[in-house]
């Protein structure tokens, strides 16, 4: 959620490919690390959502020209941090699971932004199962993302070459993350990835909007 917006203004091709392999690859690790806790009905459920909200979104990204991509993109990540800020409350049942699942195959698959939904369906559980079960499902869920934008004409041998150029700075991340974890408060962060990722929005879409006027 933070890193899409910006990447966007940098460079539209920075995403949504890039962004989903990298979340295929930290997904990856996570499950090989905690995949007894999966919570394997409810992500069955989530995944079953997560394929027909792939398919829109394909049908979406291939519809709309590149001039009004950026208006909607920016649009689905404000949607996405006022999801996170809102303090919805669901309960992870089959029903919310699946209409998670297809709210977060569109999001994803259009922005790379595609984990509010299915954590807001499993936000009382417990904290181990809800790391392993949503590293579970966007590992997956990335996939299904990077084969519906690849059927779609998004996502090729530039998008895969721009994905190699995330991995050092990912490592390096979550190098200097093991060291400052202590020192970061909870409430901070939260304001933090809140407030850049939705300035970073309406930035884009102001930038989209005008590029398209003129």
């Amino acid at each position: 959620m933070v890193a899409a917006p910006v990447l966007i203004l940098i460079d539209p091709r920075f995403v949504p490919g890039p962004l989903l392999m990298l979340s295929f690859a930290v997904s990856s690790m996570m499950v090989w690390r905690e995949y007894r806790r999966v919570d394997v009905r409810g992500l069955c459920f989530a995944l079953t959502g997560r394929i027909p909200g792939n398919l829109l979104a394909g049908m979406t990204i291939a519809m709309i020209p590149q001039s009004v991509y950026g208006i909607v993109f920016g649009t689905l990540v404000l949607a996405a941090v006022a999801l996170t800020s809102s303090g919805l409350k669901f309960m992870p049942t089959p029903r919310n699971l699946f209409s998670a699942g297809v709210a977060s195959g569109y999001m994803g698959t259009l922005t790379s932004v595609g984990a509010p939904p299915i954590a807001l369906a499993y936000q009382h559980g417990a904290a181990a199962t809800i790391r392993a079960t949503l590293a579970a499902f966007f590992m997956i869920s990335s996939a299904l993302s990077i084969l519906t934008l690849h059927y779609f004409g998004r996502f090729d041998y530039d998008e895969s070459v721009f994905s190699l150029l995330f991995v050092a700075p990912l490592a390096l991340g979550f190098w200097i993350s093991n060291s400052l974890v202590r020192l970061m408060k909870e409430r901070h962060v939260r304001y933090a990835i809140l407030g850049l990722s939705g300035v970073s929005s309406v930035i884009l879409i102001l930038r989209s909007t005008y590029t398209l006027i003129n």
